[in-house]
């Protein structure tokens, strides 16, 4: 269990790493588009195809942390109101159901990749193969996937100081 935390801990590095650099690339996007056209008149027009792309990715790495710890509606919404004795079976049916959903998700993330790979497809304004931006939703969604089965496990195996399990918030 302590090596599929570090591998966990090394993932959330990671994601935490991909959206700083990704939320600088925007911000310095946006203002900077925003700052040529009102001062030199000229529009970055390759800016709203890139932040639309990369806005994708940190949607879905933002909500995988928030699910690392609980923080998704849905993990925790129904969860906080049942009785004790339920919480846990309850964790893992929502964890089931995250994962399956996430699975589609990746598994037509996936198709949508493949297909633009084989049509060679190409963005409109930077010429760049659409699949690069495709592959932000099956990578997400395995990020997402990651984190459901580790909050998961978090909450049905964590113990307490005495050694008895214990549930986590």
């Amino acid at each position: 269990m302590k090596g599929y935390k570090k591998l966990m801990n090394a993932v959330a590095v990671v994601e935490k790493a991909v959206l700083v650099v990704t939320m600088i690339l925007i911000l310095v996007l946006t203002v900077g588009n925003v700052f040529s056209r009102k001062v030199i008149h000229r529009s970055w027009s390759f800016t709203e195809e890139l932040v639309v792309a990369v806005f994708v990715l940190i949607t879905l790495l933002g909500a995988a942390l928030s699910a690392r710890e609980g923080g998704l509606v849905g993990l925790n919404l129904v969860t906080e109101r049942l009785p004790k004795c339920t919480k846990k079976p309850v964790v893992c049916l929502i964890t089931f159901f995250s994962v399956l959903f996430m699975a589609i998700l990746f598994y037509y993330g996936m198709d949508k990749v493949f297909a633009q790979l084989a049509n060679q497809k190409r963005t409109f304004v930077l010429n760049w193969p659409e699949w690069i931006f495709w592959s932000f939703v099956p990578i997400g969604a395995g990020c997402l996937s990651l984190h459901f089965i580790e909050f998961c496990l978090d909450t049905c195996m964590k113990k307490d100081d005495a050694g008895e399990k214990k549930e986590v918030r």
